[in-house]
């Protein structure tokens, strides 16, 4: 989630969602995480369990003691070169800013830029490599776990900037092209949360900024309000989970995770805040309760059925978290900056096991130099 960097037009009042992920960490010698040949899931670490005892929950993390491992099965972007699958292409200057890099499937990539760098965001699609076509005044984007649909919203803007009352959701099938659309009135600062086939779990801020989530099947005229989920923060990839915050206060935030069939609570947490929720996994990717400054301090892996930690990572005073987000259910990639430089890493909760899907290189967010992007 932003991961600020990806989310940098939305209004204040959407930071209750808390939709940004947290901050990196690193065991201080780690195995190399061996990626599938397709560009699939990184796999397990080999480990010799009866000669080392269990990792500590809390780990800390150093990216100039990481181990070199397979590259993000994630798209992601390295100087102006996005990765998608197995494919890459180079990204104009006059594309501005890069906000943001969806996989959409067989090489295909959607891409969040600012070509003005104004706070303006446009979608440009591209198909094997090939740029497509551009839309303007898109605030968000994201795709389905199978890479099969997408969806996103256009939020027209006042000449300086102000969102207006208003905005479309789309809904693409990835495959074809096919685009369905919703048009929404007395409402603004849309966030897409999830995709799976043709619904879409989507929030909106009313006037007076209260936050309201919502599904749509494509090709509806009407969206669900979904009542049990007031703040959203994260909805899972298969529609089953989702995160809302129930409190906010000076020192930090709290957060439930709802069953969405049955509106059951099934647990709080007041010590990390909900990012993502992967489906097929064991972890939801939880971020620092209280967010405040340049980066995050920490990320974690929470137990989906209990809401604790079962490895937490901090960047201590060395690293700044940047972004975070899951890569299958079995791991977290973090883009991560330390002393003048940044790196995107990969954690594995099971083991609590770090290295460096991309090596580090000169360049930081503060100098608007930053070498990498992560992607989803």
């Amino acid at each position: 989630m932003n991961r600020s960097i990806k989310l940098a037009g939305l209004v204040a009042g959407v930071s209750l969602a808390a939709v940004v992920a947290g901050a990196l960490v690193a065991a201080q010698q780690t195995p190399t995480l061996a990626a599938a040949s397709d560009g699939g899931n990184a796999q397990p670490i080999d480990t010799v369990t009866s000669a080392k005892p269990p990792a500590p929950i809390q780990q800390t993390l150093d990216l100039t003691k990481l181990k070199q491992g397979s590259a993000p099965a994630t798209a992601y972007v390295a100087g102006r070169t996005v990765h998608s699958g197995r494919t890459q292409f180079d990204l104009p200057a006059s594309d501005g800013l890069i906000w943001d890099v969806v996989h959409a499937g067989a090489g295909d990539a959607l891409v969040h830029h600012s070509p003005q760098d104004d706070g303006k965001g446009a979608l440009t699609i591209w198909a094997a490599g090939a740029r497509g076509e551009t839309i303007k005044d898109v605030n968000t984007v994201a795709s389905s776990a199978d890479r099969t649909s997408s969806a996103y919203a256009v939020q027209p803007t006042t000449a300086d900037g102000a969102e207006l009352s208003r905005f479309t959701l789309n809904w693409r099938d990835n495959g074809t092209g096919e685009v369905y659309s919703l048009d929404r009135t007395g409402e603004h600062g849309p966030i897409v949360h999830a995709v799976q086939g043709s619904e879409v779990y989507f929030s909106a801020l009313s006037k007076s900024s209260k936050q309201t989530l919502y599904s749509w099947t494509a090709g509806d005229d009407t969206a669900k309000r979904i009542s049990a989920v007031p703040a959203p923060s994260a909805v899972s990839t298969d529609l089953q989970l989702a995160a809302s915050v129930v409190s906010v206060a000076n020192d930090g935030s709290c957060t439930a995770l709802v069953e969405l069939g049955t509106a059951k609570k099934r647990w709080q947490t007041c010590t990390h805040a909900v990012d993502e929720l992967p489906a097929k996994s064991t972890f939801a990717l939880g971020g620092p309760a209280y967010r405040d400054g340049y980066g995050d301090g920490l990320f974690a892996a929470l137990d989906l059925k209990t809401g604790k930690a079962v490895r937490e990572w901090s960047g201590g005073s060395k690293v700044a978290i940047m972004s975070t987000t899951v890569e299958g259910p079995d791991h977290i990639l973090a883009l991560a900056e330390q002393n003048g430089q940044t790196a995107i890493a990969r954690c594995e909760p099971k083991t609590g096991a770090c290295e460096l899907a991309v090596p580090l290189r000169n360049g930081t967010g503060d100098g608007n130099n930053r070498p990498y992007q992560l992607g989803r």
